[in-house]
């Protein structure tokens, strides 16, 4: 009789499944993650693990989820009869790949806190005083003089809101513009129909719309499990709301390269949404014509 083999702690490699996910939930950042094509050319779990982090580091900088004063790690973890990927908050698991992005999410939901607004209502340094800020001067002094710091929200164009921090030599920007996935799916939704060339299906949803809205309306006219198909895929639960761009050195202290940085960082933010929207419309309008 042959004996078992024992098994032991060491994670093994994911399936390709498991990487196709988190690359999946990568993409509702627009985080080119390449993990799976990694795992496939075999790299070893140390390189998975330092790939796997720094995409999910990239993806809460663009979730905006107002959880940067926390630490995000993803590794390779054992789970059952297989191999799984855990996302870690301050080094404790918060979450598994497996689980599913509407899992995932109520996770990352538990550790937020917001205001009116919808802006995060957590720092980004552990500690210390966050200044209003009043005017352009008192801006210029913290840029150029001041150690860690830290400001409040400040308004901005569009419909947007930033805020500006200094950790060590590293000077961080945040632009934010409050959304949800909901919300994002509507909007995608009306691009959706409006694309549709059938204008008789066209009027049809438009008119139902006023009763279901623009995503039932839509969804409606798909097979039907397809909001029982949507629910399954990250896009309902993840989108973009930031863009965070950061300097260092003397880049990191001059008052208008950080002004430049608010710009960008405006400008990328509104391209990303942009950009998804567009995608998200493609995924919703597959099949109408």
């Amino acid at each position: 009789m042959t004996k078992a083999a024992r098994k032991t702690d060491t994670p093994t490699a994911p399936d390709t499944a498991t990487f196709e996910t988190f690359d999946a939930l990568m993409a509702t950042a627009a985080v080119d993650s390449v993990i799976a094509p990694l795992a496939r050319d075999g790299a070893d779990g140390v390189t998975l693990n330092r790939e796997l982090s720094a995409a999910l580091a990239v993806a809460h900088d663009r979730w905006g989820l107002g959880l940067l004063h926390l630490r995000h790690e993803a590794h390779l973890v054992q789970g059952g009869d297989r191999a799984d990927i855990a996302l870690l908050v301050d080094g404790r698991e918060a979450a598994r790949v497996s689980a599913g992005s509407a899992a995932i999410r109520a996770s990352y939901e538990a550790m937020r806190a917001t205001d009116e607004n919808d802006l995060s209502a957590w720092g980004v340094l552990p500690d210390g005083h966050r200044a209003v800020i009043k005017n352009s001067a008192q801006v210029r002094v913290l840029i150029e003089d001041a150690r860690d710091f830290e400001t409040h929200w400040t308004t901005e164009r569009s419909g947007a809101y930033s805020r500006v921090w200094r950790s060590g030599d590293t000077l961080g920007v945040e632009v934010h513009r409050p959304a949800s996935p909901s919300t994002a799916l509507s909007d995608a939704a009306w691009d959706a129909i409006a694309s549709i060339k059938n204008r008789t299906l066209q009027r049809e949803l438009m008119q139902r719309s006023n009763t279901v809205g623009m995503l039932g309306a839509l969804l409606g006219a798909r097979h039907k499990n397809a909001a029982a198909a949507l629910e399954h895929l990250p896009e309902a639960h993840f989108t973009i709301r930031s863009v965070v761009v950061r300097a260092t050195g003397s880049e990191g202290r001059d008052f208008e390269r950080y002004k430049a940085l608010v710009k960008e960082a405006t400008a990328q933010l509104e391209d990303l949404q942009a950009a998804g929207t567009r995608h998200l419309g493609q995924l919703l309008a597959l099949g109408l014509k």
